[in-house]
């Protein structure tokens, strides 16, 4: 049988929606269950953020739950339409409220949620970056996990996630602000740097990586190959240098952000990026939620919207350049 790869599927699922079924894992042969990432659009016009659902054999993983403002409008109705009432672990990738927003929403929702991973930052750290969130919202939320019976563990480098012998998740690097190899850095950098392993796929989730220590990974880290990597801090220009994504070396790119912040000079950066490597680029804010299957050895990505990721301006400067 010809396995239809990643760029041959998008293409073609354009013109065949019926090719959409073979998001399901139901390829013929092919016993094994899917592993899928769903990017989960909890971006509004004027807010981004951060939400991700892991899941294979029945298992779920999710990863932030988006900004409060967003919880009713996108990170609640997601997770109702995939009848989702059970997650084995829930991780806050880092305390800032765009990534933590709707956690408490599960606890208010009867949502059962197995382990809590989370770090605490200090509140001085906290009231330091008071623009991204409070940390009494942290205490809510260990407290609404603690009543619900739900144990919280601290994030590890090191810790996995297992689905099966095939499949797993890795923190391959967190920080606490404070001991880094970069110095002290602000709450982006704690940060937790995730790994997704399908088989021979490789899905990298980096939270917030800033430029220092990014600069330090793309020279120092390992590890760190990946097929589609989560693009940090929603694609704007305080995220990690180039250095870094040319090192990982992506095939695609998933931006969790607004269009307005896309097309913004405070992603051109990244926009270039991405044209001068060829990577494919998915964006939330236009194309909703972004679905990737992996097969093991080959993956789909798959998206909630039809929607065009390249802003005008760079068009327009394009067809200036023919």
């Amino acid at each position: 049988m010809h396995t239809i790869n990643r760029r041959d599927f998008i293409k073609l699922s354009l013109a065949l929606p019926l090719l959409g079924t073979l998001a399901s894992c139901s390829i013929p042969g092919r016993k094994e269950e899917c592993l899928t990432w769903t990017s989960i659009n909890v971006c509004s016009e004027t807010r981004q953020g951060d939400s991700h659902l892991i899941s294979k054999h029945g298992k779920h993983y999710l990863i932030d739950g988006g900004h409060p403002e967003v919880t009713e409008s996108h990170f609640l109705p997601f997770l109702r339409k995939k009848k989702i009432t059970h997650l084995d672990a829930v991780m806050i990738n880092h305390p800032h409220s765009d990534h933590y927003g709707g956690i408490k929403a599960l606890f208010e929702n009867g949502i059962k949620v197995d382990q809590l991973y989370m770090n605490m930052p200090t509140r001085q750290q906290m009231k330091a970056e008071w623009y991204g969130g409070k940390y009494e919202d942290l205490l809510e939320i260990r407290k609404m996990a603690k009543k619900a019976g739900t144990p919280i563990s601290p994030i590890k480098k090191g810790d996995i996630f297992r689905f099966d012998e095939q499949s797993w998740m890795e923190v391959l690097y967190i920080y606490d602000g404070f001991h880094t190899p970069v110095g002290h850095t602000d709450i982006n950098d704690m940060s937790a740097i995730t790994l997704i392993r399908d088989g021979g796929n490789r899905f990298l989730l980096t939270g917030d990586l800033n430029k220092k220590l990014g600069g330090w990974l793309a020279e120092h880290g390992e590890n760190l190959k990946a097929d589609v990597v989560k693009m940090p801090h929603h694609g704007t220009e305080d995220l990690a240098p180039d250095s870094f994504f040319e090192m990982v070396a992506p095939k695609d790119i998933i931006v969790t952000a607004p269009k307005k912040l896309w097309c913004s000079k405070r992603s051109k950066r990244v926009r270039d990026l991405a044209a001068k490597h060829h990577f494919g680029v998915y964006v939330n804010g236009i194309q909703g939620d972004i679905t990737v299957t992996s097969y093991g050895e080959d993956y789909t990505i798959s998206t909630e919207k039809k929607g065009e990721t390249r802003c005008a301006k760079d068009t327009n400067k394009q067809v200036a350049q023919q």
